[in-house]
């Protein structure tokens, strides 16, 4: 294992990464004890970007680093990061991604209000590898927003630690002090996260645990709990944790994924103290629980649980005799692959449900980043015939992005007519209304070098090797589609169905042509394009 002494005389060291090059194990070492180690994609020859490590804690004394396998290490310092601008035309532009590195899940969305200044601000954490732009050396992430859309990158939360590194979870903010860990005016804030043992040299032979950090000044630093874990290992590699207050027991759940299709429910009055409660199961899925009430139809005495699982698959709940009670089994919401890991929000307001998901297989030419974060939507349930469907809606704060309509109705279409709207480079919503008694035949969708293909045979909506339905419980063929760089996603009836799907715009096709295969003619009873700019 090759060696080198470093005096720290800067605020990071720099690491060249590069797509060329197998991961090597770095380790850093201060009187001959690891204090950090990290893997990456070290190439000093022939580097794609630069990543930063911090060193400013270690300032003026002498560290030294080792890698495996062997290679020459430099001493790059530098107190001022450069930005990596390369690939930057292909970053999305409504969606939030990383300055830099690999990020997936969602962790501690909250939305916080300051009972000193009274500013309310939202908090997206996440999981981070600020090193390389593939998976590995997971942290938390951290940005905040006034408006889910303009993102401001903050330093990451959350480090890994000897007893692991940092794998997803949830955040509430425990107004009450029933923690007893707040020290100021501002509220105490907590986040749950798993402690991932044995996922890196200083944590090797160590179990996953439930761990919990907080904060006393509005979210901006974390302490970690000196008592962790709050929840000790459990089974296999017990994982992401979602704490939520539940009116009708009086306590707050904590939702723990176990194994195979398990999730266990434990409660608490403290937030430190947890008992197992019962253990729920969420068929074809796995990892990752959201659980939260929602009012069926806006109906205070229809109030539910939803506990749905990283795929997007939910259960529906009641809670009642201190314990929930599954009334349906698992139902989809979201198709394709891409769409994973969603969360909700930790809100103020019991029934304002926000969501976002990681949307994973999207990629953005040479820039040094990998996934994004979808485009945030309110959650609703309502009651059908055969049962309760959660749906998903992009939030209203989406509508101010808007900066040009163009709107067409009555379109008809046939193999000999078709409708060409020239565009500008850009993100869109493309809303489709049929009418109820003219089911769309084959429709094709035809935008910056990209293809939708409506399917009324088979109810089936179809994006490169993706599907969904076109109608969901009857309802009317309508669509809503977001569309940005380096993806499209689509929400129907009413957001009982939604789907992600990975592309590429080709700005050498900046128009929409739709047009229909076959004989049959169709009426589209209203298209609208809308710009959306930040």
């Amino acid at each position: 294992m090759s060696e080198l002494k470093i005096i720290v005389k800067a605020g990071f060291l720099v690491l060249p990464v590069s797509n060329y090059v197998a991961n090597h194990q770095l380790r850093f070492l201060k009187d001959g004890k690891v204090f950090d180690d990290i893997t990456l994609r070290l190439d000093y020859r022939n580097p794609t970007a630069y990543s930063y490590y911090p060193l400013a804690d270690y300032m003026g004394q002498e560290i030294t680093l080792s890698a495996s396998p062997d290679m020459e290490l430099r001493d790059l310092q530098t107190d001022t990061p450069e930005p990596n601008g390369t690939g930057e035309a292909f970053r999305p532009i409504l969606h939030f991604t990383p300055v830099y590195g690999w990020h997936n899940d969602p962790n501690g969305l909250l939305k916080y209000t300051s009972p000193v200044t009274g500013k309310t601000t939202w908090h997206m954490f996440y999981q981070l590898n600020p090193y390389d732009w593939i998976w590995g050396n997971m942290h938390w992430g951290h940005a905040v927003s006034e408006d889910l859309f303009h993102w401001q990158h903050l330093d990451p939360a959350l480090y890994p630690d000897d007893e692991g590194t940092m794998f997803s979870g949830s955040a509430v903010v425990d107004r009450e002090n029933r923690s007893g860990l707040r020290t100021g005016e501002e509220d105490v804030i907590l986040l749950f996260y798993t402690c991932a043992g044995n996922t890196s040299f200083r944590s090797q032979g160590k179990k996953f645990t439930q761990c919990l950090a907080y904060s006393n000044d509005g979210g901006m630093t974390f302490t970690k709990y000196e008592k962790n874990p709050v929840v000790d290992h459990i089974t296999a590699d017990n994982r992401d944790p979602k704490v939520i207050w539940c009116e009708e027991l009086g306590k707050y759940v904590m939702a723990l994924y176990l194994d195979r299709s398990d999730y266990q429910l434990l409660t608490s009055e403290n937030l430190l103290d947890w008992e197992p409660l019962q253990t729920l199961q969420i068929a074809r899925d796995a990892e990752c629980p959201d659980f939260y009430p929602l009012n069926a139809d806006g109906k205070p005495q229809k109030r539910k649980w939803i506990l749905s699982g990283a795929s997007h698959n939910y259960i529906v709940c009641e809670a009642a005799g201190g314990r929930f009670k599954v009334i349906q089994n698992s139902r989809p919401l979201s198709n394709g692959s891409c769409s994973y890991a969603a969360q909700t929000f930790s809100t103020d307001y019991e029934m304002e449900r926000i969501q976002i998901a990681w949307n994973r297989n999207c990629t953005f030419g040479n820039a040094p980043i990998c996934g994004q974060m979808s485009i945030p939507c309110n959650m609703s349930l309502t009651e059908r015939k055969d049962g309760y469907y959660l749906c998903a809606s992009p939030v209203r704060e989406l509508d101010s992005l808007c900066r040009e309509v163009r709107e067409f109705t009555d379109v008809n279409l046939s193999e000999t007519n078709s409708l060409r709207v020239e565009l500008e480079e850009g993100a869109y919503e493309l809303d489709l209304a049929f009418d109820s008694a003219n089911v769309p035949s084959n429709v094709r969708i035809d935008i910056f070098g990209q293809q939708i293909l409506l399917e009324s045979v088979r109810n089936t909506i179809r994006v490169d090797r993706d599907t969904m339905p076109i109608s969901v419980a009857a309802s009317k063929p309508e669509l809503r589609c977001i569309i940005d760089k380096g993806s499209i996603e689509i929400f129907v009836s009413g957001g009982k169905a939604m789907m992600t799907t990975p592309w590429t715009l080709n700005y050498n096709h900046c128009y929409a042509v739709f047009s229909v295969e076959g004989d049959k003619p169709v009426v589209i009873e209203r298209i609208a394009l809308k710009k959306l700019t930040l």
